[in-house]
């Protein structure tokens, strides 16, 4: 393995958060809690394409019957390389606790899919929900999307096309905008973007998500270029008209900022809850 330079520090976000492999066990461990605990229908196809799959876990038990709920669709990070939908339910317990169904997207991973691949992946599954929601008792007009690093990159991709339905609100975490430096780093080994394509695949050089708000988070101990991208992305989104409520959140990183999510005992958690609905604006819940 070649060594790493300045620029590939910028983009490792581990070389500044501070315990990014306990992160990672609680993902797993919170998510294999909601699997045991809840209601679930797992690996759900929702596309041809290999890893084309998602878990959901509906708001109702199945065959009740009652008004359709909104839901929470959950994309992973992982440098776009690393990572799966079987770490991605963690949030899960807490949105069916509010009523709100909760479905963890996978899309495959480089080297074996490409780029625009996995954007189409998410576009896909997006469209698949509007349709199939339905028959997991989840509202189509009510769908909220969350995304951590690589995956608030790919729902936010996913939404600048025309492909894939509007959704209602959009939580991007500790995400990239802008990937033209990407081909220069070691985070390109798996992903073998191009200049030109590396700048095709970046929001910044896209229309506007198709939402109807977005919450825009960083934690405070990141790299300065997620901090600059972060600030570069709220910056297009206002020009854009598009309504965006920015956090760079206090005591948080790139790995523990997304377990913060839908927690009603976190500011940032009852920040994503109000977006959706779910709690009023400046409830305050005990913490655990």
């Amino acid at each position: 393995m070649r060594e790493r330079g300045p620029l590939d520090r910028e983009y490792s976000p581990s070389s500044v958060a501070r315990d990014p492999a306990g992160s990672l066990r609680r993902y797993r461990t919170r998510s294999d809690d909601a699997r045991s605990r809840l209601e679930v229908h797992l690996a759900v196809r929702y596309g041809e394409e290999r890893g084309e799959r998602c878990h959901v876990f509906p708001a109702v038990p199945h065959g009740f019957r009652g008004p359709a709920t909104p839901a929470l669709v959950f994309v992973h990070g992982g440098h776009w390389q690393e990572s799966g939908i079987e770490d991605a339910c963690f949030a899960a317990e807490q949105a069916v606790a509010r009523g709100c169904a909760f479905v963890a997207v996978g899309y495959g991973l480089a080297p074996a899919r490409r780029m625009p691949d996995m954007i189409a992946s998410v576009t896909r599954a997006l469209a698949w929900l509007a349709g199939a929601g339905p028959l997991f008792g989840i509202d189509p007009d009510r769908v909220h999307v969350a995304g951590s690093s690589a995956g608030a990159h790919l729902l936010t991709a996913a939404l600048a096309g025309d492909q894939g339905p509007r959704v209602r609100s959009a939580c991007l975490m500790s995400g990239l905008y802008d990937l033209t430096e990407i081909p220069r780093t070691y985070v390109n080994d798996a992903l073998a973007l191009t200049p030109a394509l590396a700048r095709a695949c970046s929001p910044l050089w896209m229309s506007a998500p198709r939402c109807d708000a977005v919450l825009l988070a960083v934690g405070e101990h990141e790299t300065p270029t997620y901090l600059r991208q972060h600030e570069r992305y709220a910056e297009y989104l206002a020009a854009q008209a598009i309504t965006v409520t920015e956090q760079t959140v206090p005591d948080r990183d790139h790995f523990d900022l997304p377990l913060d999510l839908a927690d009603p005992s976190t500011p940032f958690g009852r920040a994503s809850l109000n977006q959706m609905g779910l709690i009023p604006e400046g409830t305050v819940t005990s913490t655990r």
